[in-house]
């Protein structure tokens, strides 16, 4: 275990266990809540990865970075399921 945590770093893991969490809170039924663990998840992976990365092209952060924005938006935006 902590060689994995060494390998990808905490704040990896803590990216892929909102990712995780966000999952499964969506599959039992609170797909708002879901989504915005999903979004926040994925934003801190796409920094992390493109902080760490060698080659620094604007594109890698910009472009995941507004498709978890616009997820973000849209699980705000969602009717009131009742």
């Amino acid at each position: 275990m902590k060689d994995l945590i060494r390998y990808l770093g905490w704040q990896k893991l803590v990216a892929v266990g909102l990712v995780a969490i966000g999952v499964v809170v969506g599959i039992v039924g609170a797909v708002r809540s879901g989504s915005l663990f999903i979004a926040v998840g994925a934003a801190i992976y796409t920094a992390v990865q493109y902080s760490r990365s060698e080659t620094k092209r604007k594109i890698e952060l910009i472009l995941p970075l507004l498709i978890a924005l616009l997820l973000f938006v849209v699980a705000l935006t969602l009717p009131h399921a009742k």
